[in-house]
């Protein structure tokens, strides 16, 4: 929740300073196959969501190498897959939607602190998450494998906050579990929704 706050509203700010200074801004998306990559099931959506006015009829993107031959292998798949980029670009470019308020922008705020203190509490926080992570995901055996470009760590002797993205990812997609989507979120939404708050993320959610 807290990174894709602030890629939100990164995008927005650089699309302010393009249009300030006349530069064609196109954003390189990599779009991973799991939600936790910055994919997304429904692709569709996922692109008529980006920040307003930061895709503007085009939208570059790399398809991640284990989606490649899901969305591409067969000529029926790549169409189909072409067919619902084309649509969403188009459709972003012809849906009129609200940028956040202040008040929108000050609970995603909170939301993103209130998640993000909760995730690393238990990622980095907790003793037990290390063993945990290692028993419960084929981590260390993914490491093993002659299948990646790139060492799985970024530094051999690190602990888990020196893996790279895609063991990471791909770790707990093995276990179905796909904790680094989730973790943090439940927490935010609780405590707002307990809060005096409640009504304003309801209205987000009805409104946004």
């Amino acid at each position: 929740l807290a990174a894709s706050w602030a890629q939100y509203e990164t995008q927005l700010e650089l699309a302010e300073v393009a249009k300030k200074h006349s530069v064609d801004l196109v954003y390189f998306h990599g779009k991973g196959g799991t939600v936790g990559r910055g994919g997304n099931p429904n692709t569709f959506d996922a692109i008529v969501s980006h920040a307003p006015g930061t895709i503007n009829g085009q939208f570059r993107v790399t398809e991640q190498g284990e989606m490649i031959n899901q969305n591409f292998g067969y000529s029926d798949r790549a169409e189909r897959t072409l067919d619902i980029y084309t649509a969403a670009v188009l459709a972003e470019q012809h849906t009129d939607r609200p940028l956040p308020t202040k008040e929108w922008k000050d609970m995603m705020d909170k939301l993103s602190e209130i998640s993000c203190d909760a995730y690393r509490r238990i990622v980095r926080g907790d003793e037990r998450f290390v063993p945990y992570f290692r028993a419960a995901t084929p981590e260390l055996e993914l490491s093993n494998l002659n299948i990646g470009s790139r060492p799985a760590k970024r530094k051999a002797t690190g602990g888990v906050e020196s893996l790279r993205a895609i063991p990471w990812i791909f770790a707990w997609t093995q276990t179905r579990l796909n904790l680094p989507t989730w973790l943090g979120v439940g927490e935010a939404i609780n405590e707002v929704l307990a809060s005096e708050d409640e009504q304003t993320l309801r209205n987000m959610y009805k409104e946004w």
